[in-house]
């Protein structure tokens, strides 16, 4: 019984205020989607085919695709879109596919940068290099004009806590 409990309020979480994308500007609109993802066996020797579908339940350890869609409804060309996502408490940064633009931030949004090239600060030691745990937002910068009726899609993984 606690366990489905927990699993209620993990997906809750993850759907809740904490996965919400930054507000679109203006026309524009933006949209989030978490899908679960699933893996099957391949016949043919080939690595497992992962596929992704709205989750029900998620536990501990599950791995989640949250993609992000901008949509520009209006009449003129966006420019400078800067895409920003926290990660929820109830989630650790896995990856992306999507680098063009790409960064994060360990210190709440304030700042951002390649995860390889950031350091966490240690009382009373030298930094240590930041790692995927210390992730508490993702960001995307668009320099190219993105159309009227235009659309761009992005996605991160993570996992469950």
């Amino acid at each position: 019984m606690i366990g489905k409990a927990w699993n209620a309020l993990a997906l809750a979480a993850l759907l809740g205020t904490g996965v919400q994308p930054a507000a679109a500007q203006g026309t524009s609109s933006l949209t989030s989607k978490i899908e679960l993802e699933k893996s099957t066996p391949s016949l043919d020797g080939q690595p497992p085919k992962k596929a992704y579908v709205a989750p029900d339940v998620v536990v501990p350890g599950d791995r989640v695709r949250v993609a992000l869609t901008f949509m520009n409804n209006g009449a003129t060309p966006a420019t400078g879109v800067n895409l920003v996502n926290p990660i929820p408490d109830g989630m650790l940064f896995d990856d992306t596919a999507d680098t063009a633009g790409f960064g994060v931030s360990i210190d709440g949004g304030k700042t951002f940068g390649a995860l390889a090239a950031l350091t966490v600060p240690v009382d009373g030691a030298a930094p240590r290099h930041a790692t995927a745990a210390d992730v508490t937002h993702v960001r995307w910068q668009w320099p190219d004009a993105i159309a009227p009726g235009q659309s761009r899609s992005v996605a991160f993984f993570g996992r469950v806590r």
